[in-house]
């Protein structure tokens, strides 16, 4: 293996930290876990943290940060390479929605997530305003899908994007072992049923 310069060095002990941050407060909560059990996991010490991370909090917005581009650029590119094409379109996001909830743990950290938020007010403050820029930006692809299909969406696309974001949360919950793809099945029923049953735009031909 190459040896990593100090940008690769750090970046890796970076994202060590952040998936052991992750599996820790899975298992443990978000109180439970210390950054001692945090560093520990990831095989570096205190310092190690704390040059990266202020605080526990601070790695937690981290995580949902990158969960949230990542589900972006997911959804992004499936409507990218449709090239106008409502089929390949649909059939993109079916192929992204049938990645959601594939990953039982991160239910229970966005539950960690929001019991943190109700909980301090300064982590609130960097959850909350991440949680509205992905809000804006799902309502922006929600609001292209809709023109793809000639619709207007029937409420505002951010309040949509919104609603789809509880029920992938609620699924999450309530799917069963091997019924990952359940969830994405279910919001892509819901999806087509609104897109179907929404006006035409009148600005289309």
């Amino acid at each position: 293996m190459p040896r990593l310069n100090r940008e690769e060095s750090q970046a890796r002990t970076k994202n060590l930290l952040i998936e052991a941050a992750r599996d820790e407060i899975v298992r443990k909560g978000f109180a439970q876990a210390s950054v001692r059990d945090i560093a520990d996991a990831a095989g570096f010490s205190q310092g190690a943290f704390y040059s990266n991370f202020p605080d526990k909090e601070a790695i937690l917005l981290e995580l949902v940060q990158r969960h949230q581009s990542e589900e972006r650029a997911k959804i992004e590119a499936a409507l990218s390479s449709a090239g106008g094409d409502v089929a390949k379109a649909m059939a993109g996001i079916e192929k992204w929605a049938a990645t959601i909830n594939s990953d039982p743990a991160f239910a229970v950290l966005a539950i960690e997530l929001q019991l943190q938020a109700l909980r301090s007010p300064s982590f609130a403050e960097g959850y909350n305003e991440l949680n509205r820029k992905h809000r804006r930006a799902l309502g922006t692809f929600v609001t292209k899908l809709f023109e793809l299909f000639g619709k207007k969406p029937p409420a505002d696309p951010v309040d949509i994007a919104t609603g789809f974001i509880a029920l992938g949360r609620g699924m999450a919950l309530v799917s069963k072992d091997g019924e990952t793809s359940r969830s994405g099945r279910i919001m892509v029923t819901f999806l087509k049923a609104l897109i179907g049953s929404a006006p035409a735009d009148g600005g289309k031909k």
